[in-house]
C-alpha cells in the first residue's frame, strides 16, 4: 500500500506502508544506542526521542536524495520517471526508458546506477568534514556519552547536533558503499549489468547480473546468520527474492516489447450502457464471466466498470445505482503500440485493462493483464521448445 506524499520535479514521491515500520525501528535503535551511534545517555528523555526521530527523518531524506539522483540523471537522458517509492530497506525509482526500449545505452545506464551511491558518499564525506573542521573530530563532541546537560532548553538539544551530523555522515557512507555491492537489483548489480552490457546483449547481461546477485545474497545471508546479524539475513533474503523477480520482470518485458497490442487484444468487445443498474450489471457479469467492461453512452465509450466497482455499493442499495455512478476513467492505447507499452501503462495507473482506440478514437478492442500474461507464457513456451529442439539436434 503506497501513499503519495509529494511531487518533486514532476516525479510523484510515494511512501510504502513498510517504510513507517523501518522509520520506527531506526528511531528506536538511535534511542537505545550509546554515543557516537545514538543518544542513549541524553537527558532529559524527551530530547533523546526528538534527536532520534530527527536523525531517522533526515536519514530517510538522504535516501530520497539517493533516488532523486537516479531519477534526475535518467530524466536528463530522456527517460520517463513514473514514480519514486520509499519502502522497507530503501527505495525504488520506476524508470521507463525512452520509447520503452529495454536496451538503454550501457554508458548512460552505468551513470544512472552510480548516481545514487555517489550522492550518498558525497553527503557522508561533506557531513563528516563539517564535524572535523568545526569540532576537530568527525564524531563531533568528544565524550558525549558522559555529558549530561543540567538545564532543559535549546542548548540541551543543540549540544548533540554534532552527533546527528556524524550519524548521518557515517550512515550515508555505509549506504553508498553497501549499494555498490554487485547484488542485483541494487545499484552495484545494475553497475555490473551495465558493464557486462558493453560486451554482450542486455538480456545476457541481466541474466548474469541476476545470477551473481543471487549468489552474493546467499553469501551475505550465511555470514549474517553465523554472526547473529539477523536483520542483515532478512535483507539478504529480500535481495535474493528481488533479484529473482527482477530477472523475471526483465524477461517478461523483453518478450512484450516484441508483441503488438493489435495482435493480442480482444476485438469482439462487449460493452454495457451507463444506464444499466448495478443489480443488472452483477447478473450480466455472471453470464459473461468477465470482470470488467467498457461503458458506453449512445455508442461512445465514456468509462470502465468492473465487478469490484459494483461491490463498493451495499447489496441492498444496488437497485438504486447505475453503472454510471461507479464507473472509472478510461485509459486507452493505440493498436500499433507494443505490449510492453500496455504493460507500463497499466502499471502506471494501477489498472487491469486498456481500451484500444484507432486514430478516429473508435473502440476496436480491449487488452487486459490476462492477455499480457498469456502472451508471455505462450511466447516463452515456444521459445523454450525451440531452444530444446536446437540443443537436441545441435
Amino acid at each position: 500500500m503506497n501513499y503519495k506524499i509529494a511531487t518533486i520535479k514532476g516525479i510523484p514521491i510515494r511512501v510504502h506502508i513498510t517504510f513507517f515500520l523501518v522509520f520506527l525501528l531506526f528511531a528506536f535503535i538511535f534511542t537505545i544506542t550509546g554515543w557516537p551511534f545514538g543518544f542513549q545517555h541524553v537527558e532529559p528523555s524527551i530530547v533523546r526521542y526528538i534527536l532520534a526521530c530527527l536523525t531517522a527523518v533526515l536519514f530517510f531524506v538522504t535516501l530520497l536524495i539517493h533516488e532523486l539522483a537516479h531519477a534526475v540523471l535518467a530524466k536528463s537522458y530522456g527517460a520517463k520517471i513514473q514514480s519514486i517509492t520509499l519502502f522497507f530497506f530503501g527505495g525504488i525509482t520506476a524508470i521507463e526508458n525512452p520509447e520503452n526500449k529495454r536496451d538503454m545505452d550501457p554508458s548512460k545506464d552505468l551513470n544512472v546506477s552510480l548516481a545514487g551511491p555517489l550522492s550518498n558518499m558525497v553527503i557522508g564525506a561533506v557531513l563528516l568534514a563539517i564535524n572535523y573542521l568545526v569540532f576537530g573530530s568527525i564524531f563531533g563532541v568528544p565524550d558525549a556519552a558522559n555529558q549530561t546537560a543540567e538545564s532543559i532548553g535549546i542548548a540541551t538539544f543543540t549540544y548533540h547536533i554534532p552527533t546527528v551530523i556524524f550519524l548521518l555522515g557515517a550512515l550515508n557512507l555505509l549506504l553508498g558503499i553497501f549499494n555498490l555491492l554487485p547484488i542485483y537489483p541494487m545499484d552495484g548489480g545494475r553497475v555490473l549489468r551495465a558493464w557486462l552490457a558493453k560486451r554482450t546483449s542486455y538480456e545476457e547481461a541481466t541474466k548474469t547480473a541476476v545470477s551473481i546477485g543471487k549468489g552474493f545474497s546467499v553469501v551475505l545471508a550465511v555470514i549474517s546468520i553465523l554472526t547473529f546479524q539477523f536483520l542483515f539475513a532478512i535483507l539478504a533474503l529480500f535481495l535474493y527474492i528481488s533479484a529473482s523477480e527482477e530477472g523475471k520482470m526483465f524477461k517478461a518485458a523483453t518478450i512484450l516489447e516484441g508483441i503488438f497490442v493489435k495482435d493480442i487484444m480482444t476485438a469482439d468487445v462487449v460493452a454495457v450502457d451507463e444506464s444499466m443498474s448495478l443489480n443488472d450489471f452483477i447478473r450480466f457479469v455472471f453470464q459473461k464471466k468477465h470482470p470488467g467492461y467498457p461503458v458506453t453512452k449512445n455508442g461512445i465509450v465514456v468509462g470502465m466498470v468492473t465487478v469490484d466497482d459494483a461491490r463498493f455499493v451495499n447489496e441492498a442499495e444496488r437497485y438504486a445505482f447505475t453503472v454510471k455512478d461507479v464507473m472509472k476513467e478510461i485509459f486507452s492505447i493505440r493498436p500499433d503500440a507494443t505490449a510492453l507499452e500496455a504493460f507500463n501503462e497499466m502499471g502506471a495507473h494501477a489498472i487491469g485493462r486498456l481500451i484500444v482506440l484507432d486514430d478516429e478514437k473508435n473502440m476496436i478492442g480491449i487488452i487486459s493483464r490476462t492477455d499480457l500474461m498469456t502472451a508471455i507464457y505462450l511466447k516463452d513456451s515456444f521459445k523454450e521448445k525451440a531452444k530444446q529442439k536446437e540443443d537436441f539436434f545441435g
